[in-house]
């Protein structure tokens, strides 16, 4: 009986993590926050590359990433990121999203930009006085139809 009984557990514990899994890969998530050393002027800066996967979405090119934010500390002060794409030198595109209430749970309005595959820059900012804010952000490469796609991060700087 024994036996049985650790086998079921067992399976229900892969099931869980597979869920898990499943979730990842349709969004990605990054924590970081903005220190009190750096002041107002605190900024972290990012790259996200949208690339084509034969595993996500079929191998089809993304068509844009989306973005939101969430403030993780209490206090006055807002976060914020700024998302570019530099699609060309006549194709710059640029949009922003901005946690209006940092003492709740819920993200920031939802933003995309529509410029395929390649690399966009994160700028990730606070308003208000000097202080240390930390935050999540959601980021993830789509296919025209909404699909899930290569999506990567790299961190260039972190104030």
């Amino acid at each position: 009986m024994k036996r049985s009984s650790s086998k079921t557990c067992l399976t229900v514990i892969a099931a869980i993590l597979g869920l898990g899994l499943a979730q990842t890969a349709a969004a990605h998530d990054q924590a970081g926050s903005l220190t009190l050393a750096a002041g107002t002027k605190a900024t972290d800066y990012y790259v996200a590359t949208c690339f084509s996967d034969p595993n996500l979405g079929g191998g089809a090119p993304a068509d844009n990433l989306f973005f939101q934010i969430k403030d993780t500390s209490p206090g006055g002060n807002l976060v914020g990121m700024t998302v570019v794409n530099n699609a060309g030198p006549t194709n710059l595109k640029a949009a922003t999203t901005i946690d209006s209430d940092g003492s709740d749970a819920v993200y920031s309005t939802g933003q995309q930009i529509q410029a395929g595959n390649g690399d966009y820059l994160i700028t990730v900012f606070h308003t208000g006085a000097a202080a240390t804010e930390s935050y999540t952000f959601i980021y993830h490469c789509q296919t025209a139809n909404g699909t899930h796609t290569g999506t990567s991060i790299n961190r260039l700087s972190n104030q």
